[in-house]
């Protein structure tokens, strides 16, 4: 009986076997069963042949102007303050300073020595930690314009800036991710209550934000390129390329800061890591979709540049392959048509790059010098300071681009030769410019060393060979540059530095600067009609980088300035550059066309651009630069 309840039961299972694969298991629960597709192993080779490069599989992700935002409190002001207590911009500082349990809030805001602001800023991709910036001061105009007359004179206390949302129809404060604080300069310094009242009324702190965080910037792997396989690869191609070297002595303090710096999760643990032994990786792989990508510093201040370069990186190449890509680009090199995109990839590849972009240095087209010129300065080649100081000097199209790469040479005595003998030249835009490529390099050259006047502003006197020249910022960075260190001003006059400081030169050769006290008691300084000392006096008397930018305005207006005073002159990008052939004669830079070139593309972020703002290029917050195209 077991015998044939065990046969009965072994016919049962292989019935049930044959069944089975005869309609297949998932015909009992959802019909057919479709085959998985065979796994095929990554490409690195375009249709062409030619290797794939980062551009090819993916895009530039956190690359738009990211906006802040915020509401503060001014203070310090000269009577020229009011309450707005029925503006948004009311209701949020003094819901703050409740929370922070300041005494007497309400009576602090009806001030006329306070008024209350709107703070908007811009920070552009690619920021690092520590960074500054500047910050817009605003005063309402909703539900009714301000009481306040005047910003003029005062100074803001610390404020969180923070990105900007907007929640049923008012703006709402997201994750903070900067602080500020300084003193405001008004839009217009020469401004009076009944000549330009706007221009009072709105205002600037220069580089008064810090940001909290590093603004890492992303690859986002495209759909058909979306692997863990390929995200690897890719992140051990740049890397290879760009990496940290903590055993370097220069900038081993911010590469350390770069390191430690918190970082954006986009997904699961990194596949890669990214740290061995004293180096690490700019590129760090998250998910088979991102990468991080850290900026590295030769190209801090032209994070534009290192997009394209990080883009024009093979994904994956042998050596053989590579010797290929270099002879072929070398002959595109030489092609003004081609030589932009050629150098981006020599760029890309690194050492192995340079014996062909020297050899470009010979062209007889400028253009392709200029190109090969600056790849080389940030692959660390001394050869090209001769060629991007001459172009620095004679072509207003690429001065910016060829100032900011001997800025990046900080290691050429030759690069530095050539920027000092820039500083003597009549060209105010170029001899500044070159100040600050020296200043990038290092800043405590002797040549340009300056001193934090007053612990605000930076303040330089450079020995001129050239004629005299004040310049001034109202961008970026507060500084007051002298070249010439003996500027006379002409007598008699009588000049004001912000509301409370006077300057009175009627005496031939003695200059009284007075600070007036609400308590009668008059502070005064008695100077000869040096500026360096005239300006040393106001902040001593404590007087404000705003206060010194009025001063020499005045001077300047009355004509007692014997020299030029120079706002911002500084090398512009996107300039129009017309190429009518290789003859260097036939050059065309025109400044009021609307740019058309690959200029207007890459949109610098450079030691010479002003902050970004929302007309800024890159704002969709992602983008394709490729070398290709």
């Amino acid at each position: 009986m077991l015998k044939q309840f065990r046969l009965l039961l072994l016919v049962c299972i292989v019935l049930f076997a044959a069944l089975l694969s005869a309609i297949g298991c998932s015909s009992l629960f959802s019909g057919k069963k479709e085959k998985e597709p065979p796994f095929e192993m990554p490409t690195y080779e375009t249709a062409d042949g030619k290797p794939k490069l980062v551009s090819d599989c993916t895009f530039i992700g956190n690359y738009n102007i990211a906006r802040v935002h915020g509401f503060g409190l001014v203070v310090d002001l000269p009577g020229t303050g009011g309450e707005d207590a029925n503006t948004e911009h009311y209701q949020q500082v003094l819901n703050e300073m409740i929370r922070q349990k300041v005494p007497n809030a309400r009576a602090l805001l009806a001030s006329p020595q306070t008024a209350v602001v709107e703070l908007l800023a811009y920070i552009p991709p690619g920021m690092q930690a520590g960074e500054r910036f500047d910050v817009e001061v605003r005063l309402p105009t909703s539900p009714q314009e301000s009481s306040t007359i005047s910003l003029r004179g005062g100074r803001l206390m610390v404020t969180n800036l923070s990105e900007m949302m907007g929640v049923q129809g008012h703006i709402a404060s997201g994750n903070t991710l900067a602080k500020v604080e300084g003193p405001i300069l008004v839009d217009d310094l020469l401004a009076t209550e009944t000549s330009n009242p706007k221009g009072l009324k709105n205002g600037i702190i220069l580089g008064g934000a810090v940001a909290k965080d590093t603004r890492p910037l992303y690859l986002i792997l495209k759909k058909d390129s979306q692997s863990v396989f390929v995200a690897e690869r890719i992140e051990r191609s740049i890397n290879q390329r760009f990496y940290f070297s903590f055993s370097q002595s220069a900038d081993a303090a911010t590469r350390m800061a770069a390191y430690n710096t918190p970082r954006a999760p986009m997904g699961s643990t990194p596949i890669h890591q990214r740290a061995t032994g004293s180096h690490r990786g700019v590129a760090s792989a998250k998910t088979d979709e991102g990468i991080i990508l850290d900026v590295h510093p030769t190209y801090a201040n032209d994070v534009s540049r290192y997009v394209r370069v990080i883009q024009s990186i093979a994904c994956a190449e042998t050596p053989a392959q590579q010797r290929g890509r270099i002879e072929r680009l070398q002959e595109e090199l030489f092609d003004p048509d081609t030589s932009q995109h050629a150098a981006f990839q020599l760029e890309a590849i690194g050492k192995a790059g340079i014996e062909a972009l020297r050899q470009a240095l010979k062209s007889p087209s400028r253009e392709v010098r200029f190109h090969a010129a600056t790849s080389l300065a940030y692959l660390g080649d001394g050869t090209p300071a001769k060629v991007l100081a001459e172009i620095a000097l004679a072509e207003p199209a690429f001065r910016v681009y060829a100032l900011n790469a001997l800025g990046v040479m900080k290691n050429d005595l030759e690069a530095e030769t050539h920027l000092r003998e820039l500083l003597h030249i009549p060209c105010s835009e170029t001899r500044y410019g070159a100040f600050r490529a020296l200043k990038m390099r290092n800043p405590w050259d002797q040549t340009i060393r300056g001193e934090m006047l007053g612990g605000q502003f930076s303040y330089h006197g450079i020995s001129s060979q050239s004629m005299p020249m004040v310049h001034v910022t109202k961008k970026k960075y507060p500084e007051v540059v002298l070249f010439g260190t003996d500027i006379v001003l002409k007598q008699p006059f009588a000049l004001e530095a912000g509301p409370q400081i006077f300057v009175n030169g009627q005496t031939p050769g003695t200059v009284v600067v007075t600070r007036l006290m609400t308590s009668g008691l008059d502070e005064r300084r008695t100077v000869s009609n040096r500026l360096d000392e005239i300006i040393r006096a106001v902040v001593d008397l404590k007087g404000t980088y705003p206060d010194v930018l009025q001063l020499l305005q005045q001077a300047d207006m009355q004509r007692v300035l014997p020299c030029p005073l120079e706002i911002d002159r500084l090398p512009e990008p996107n300039r129009v550059y017309r190429r009518q052939g290789s003859d260097d004669s036939e050059w065309v830079a025109t400044e009021e066309e609307k740019p058309k070139s690959f200029w207007e593309r890459m949109n610098p972020k450079n030691l010479f651009a002003p902050n970004p703002s929302k007309e800024s290029p890159g704002s969709a917050g992602t983008v394709n630069t490729s070398s290709r195209d």
